[in-house]
């Protein structure tokens, strides 16, 4: 199997790009190619590792049996800006 990593992903669209490890031209990939049962979703997020194979969709090539790779680089999200780590590891207040 091939890999690389997620470059961009469209929620709206459900598709997007994954630029491979290998270099050359980035592969097409659409959320009807994502192994849901590996990955437990059917969509991707952009910075994550990914292994693939190459198939053919109606439109020419795609990546198929999307899963994570064994050296998945973790997203970064709006959620984990969410709380600074001075917020969460400030002590409560106590009761006087």
């Amino acid at each position: 199997m091939a890999t690389g990593t997620v470059h961009v992903w469209s929620k709206s669209r459900g598709s997007g790009w994954i630029k491979p490890d290998s270099g050359g031209n980035r592969v097409y990939v659409h959320r009807s190619g994502i192994d849901v049962e590996s990955i437990g979703a059917t969509r991707l997020e952009t910075g994550q590792r990914v292994e693939y194979q190459i198939g053919q969709r109606p439109r020419g090539a795609a990546a198929i049996n999307v899963r994570f790779s064994n050296t998945e680089a973790t997203p970064r999200t709006s959620a984990d800006d969410s709380v600074p780590a001075s917020a969460a590891a400030a002590p409560a207040a106590s009761e006087a």
